[in-house]
């Protein structure tokens, strides 16, 4: 039966590329309408690698823990990747992590055959499901400009470029003195000169999103990707 799934949910998961972006790929899924799922795909790139999170809190519509889900998370590169609950029996949070992040997209399957939820009473348990779900994977990204340890002039606007695997929903720019700020994932943002003051070490965070509501689960329900790239330099 596992198996079987995999083979499923291999059939819509396809590796990014061309000209579609992220969100083209998205597919709500289906589901029993009676979970509400919060999931998240986590990676921080570096130059010692991007480790990747898994994160998936599943409750009840009064917002009881659901414990002993079977939740998978899926990817043409992986196949299925089983999340473990933190607490057996207790918690509601499944977890895991993968060594890198991969190109193409993200599946998400949640059983409850049935699932408990201790919150109630020992004895109470649910029934439900999602599954369907597809979230397009936006890529690994690279800064291009600023450079890490390049020094970048002062008071002085930044034009920061980077590179775009696949177009995301939305990109977030962060330095030590300016925002967070949401912009369209075109691969360029011009930094104000007059949020570009001296700095022995300035610090860039560039995070690159996509998310996708989970039709089949609970109003509020989603799969989400964040991929993060950090760039330090001085400011002269």
């Amino acid at each position: 039966m596992h198996s079987r799934r995999f083979v499923v949910a291999a059939i819509v998961l396809v590796a990014c590329g061309g000209n579609t972006t992220a969100v083209s790929h998205n597919n709500g899924g289906t589901g029993s309408l009676n979970l509400s799922v919060k999931a998240d795909v986590d990676a921080v790139f570096s130059s010692t690698g991007s480790p990747t999170d898994f994160v998936v809190k599943i409750q009840d519509g009064a917002g009881n823990k659901v414990t002993g889900a079977t939740v998978t998370i899926s990817n043409l590169t992986w196949g299925s990747v089983v999340l473990t609950e933190t607490t057996p029996g207790a918690s509601g949070d499944y977890r895991k992590t993968q060594p890198s992040f991969p190109s193409g997209d993200f599946g998400l399957t949640v059983v409850c055959n049935p699932c408990g939820v201790p919150q109630i009473s020992p004895t109470t348990t649910i029934t439900g499901n999602v599954q369907g779900v597809v979230l397009g994977g936006p890529g690994v990204h690279t800064i291009n400009y600023p450079q890490a340890g390049v020094a970048v002039a002062m008071n002085q606007p930044v034009a920061i470029s980077w590179t775009t695997p696949i177009q995301a929903a939305s990109a977030s720019i962060t330095t030590n003195n300016f925002g967070p700020v949401l912009a369209a994932d075109t691969g360029s943002y011009t930094l104000p000169g007059a949020s570009n003051p001296p700095a022995a070490t300035q610090s860039l965070n560039l995070a690159r999103y996509n998310e996708v509501a989970i039709a089949g689960g609970l109003f509020g329900s989603r799969l989400r990707v964040t991929v993060e790239a950090n760039a330090s330099y001085p400011v002269q």
